[in-house]
């Protein structure tokens, strides 16, 4: 009698965590979304160096551009071991991550000589990956300091500290100032609620940056290819 062969098992990957102080989950990436990314990274390796300075923009609010931009950096920091920096650049709509304590003033008091860079920096548990939240900023300086020299000159400290810097960008079509400061990085990915995001307003965004290098998109919700209609407006390199 033949004896049946075992099957082998194999565990899934765990999915990528970054937990707070008490070791309690603060960013849970799914297998899928790390997936995605990796797949982004690994064309682009093929091509060139991941860009120091990477843009994550949307044409809409609530597109999961901070998610992607937290599972980027990790992903980056886990897979090839790279000192990464997320930079809240959303001073309308700032994230609220439990990595980052309450009273930590953020890039916006550093940009007004109230704090000093180290005391805005929050550790993410990993060595190679911290964070800047965005701070309190008021409306009317925004505009500014989204176009200021002060913001340039502190990107250029932070590239010196960081092999990448992910910016987290506010939605395209929800403020003059988003070109501005997506402009600041070497390239863009833009992110995309599969099914939710109009089309039309995918292509008014990239209208908006047209000028900017696009590296691809990021399917948010989703597991399937970029439709063939988005595709069509977004420029080959």
């Amino acid at each position: 009698m033949k004896r049946k062969k075992k099957q082998q098992l194999i565990e899934p990957p765990l999915p990528l965590t970054l937990s707070s102080i008490d070791g309690t989950p603060a960013h849970v990436f799914p297998n899928a979304q790390v997936e995605s990314l990796r797949q982004l990274l690994t064309r682009l390796d093929q091509k060139e160096q991941v860009p120091g300075r990477l843009g994550v923009v949307a044409a809409l609010r609530q597109e999961g551009v901070t998610n992607t931009a937290m599972a980027l950096a990790a992903t980056l920091a886990n897979d090839q071991l790279k000192r990464v920096c997320v930079l809240d650049l959303n001073w309308y709509w700032p994230s609220e991550s439990p990595l980052v304590a309450p009273d930590n003033p953020g890039l916006a008091a550093v940009l007004g000589n109230e704090a000093a860079l180290e005391d805005v920096i929050a550790p993410s548990g990993w060595s190679n990956l911290v964070l800047i939240p965005a701070g309190k900023l008021a409306r009317p300086n925004r505009p500014v300091m989204a176009r200021s020299q002060a913001l340039r000159e502190l990107l250029n400290e932070l590239d010196q500290r960081y092999d990448h810097l992910i910016l987290d960008i506010p939605a395209i079509l929800a403020t003059n100032d988003s070109v501005p400061l997506a402009s600041l990085s070497d390239a863009c990915c833009l992110v995309i609620r599969q099914g939710v995001t109009p089309v039309e307003d995918v292509r008014l965004a990239l209208d908006e940056i047209e000028h900017l290098t696009i590296l691809g998109t990021v399917l948010n919700q989703a597991h399937y290819a970029t439709p063939a209609v988005i595709l069509k407006f977004i420029p080959t390199r």
